[in-house]
């Protein structure tokens, strides 16, 4: 069964370093990671050496 997370970091652009917040499906912290790098490095040209993830959460779940 897959989860949301919240993974929350930041990847360095040119010189700088841009925050960023993602929240992705998966079965996993681990996976969460992976799927977060993915989608950064595939939309901003970035590798994932260039990627720090300072902290990955479940997602709140919204209450209806």
């Amino acid at each position: 069964m897959s989860n949301n997370y919240v993974v929350k970091g930041k990847f360095k652009q040119g010189f700088e370093w841009k925050s960023f917040t993602k929240t992705v499906q998966a079965k996993d912290e681990q996976s969460a990671t992976s799927i977060a790098m993915s989608i950064l490095g595939g939309n901003h040209c970035v590798k994932r050496f260039d990627i720090k993830v300072d902290s990955i959460e479940p997602a709140p779940v919204n209450a209806q």
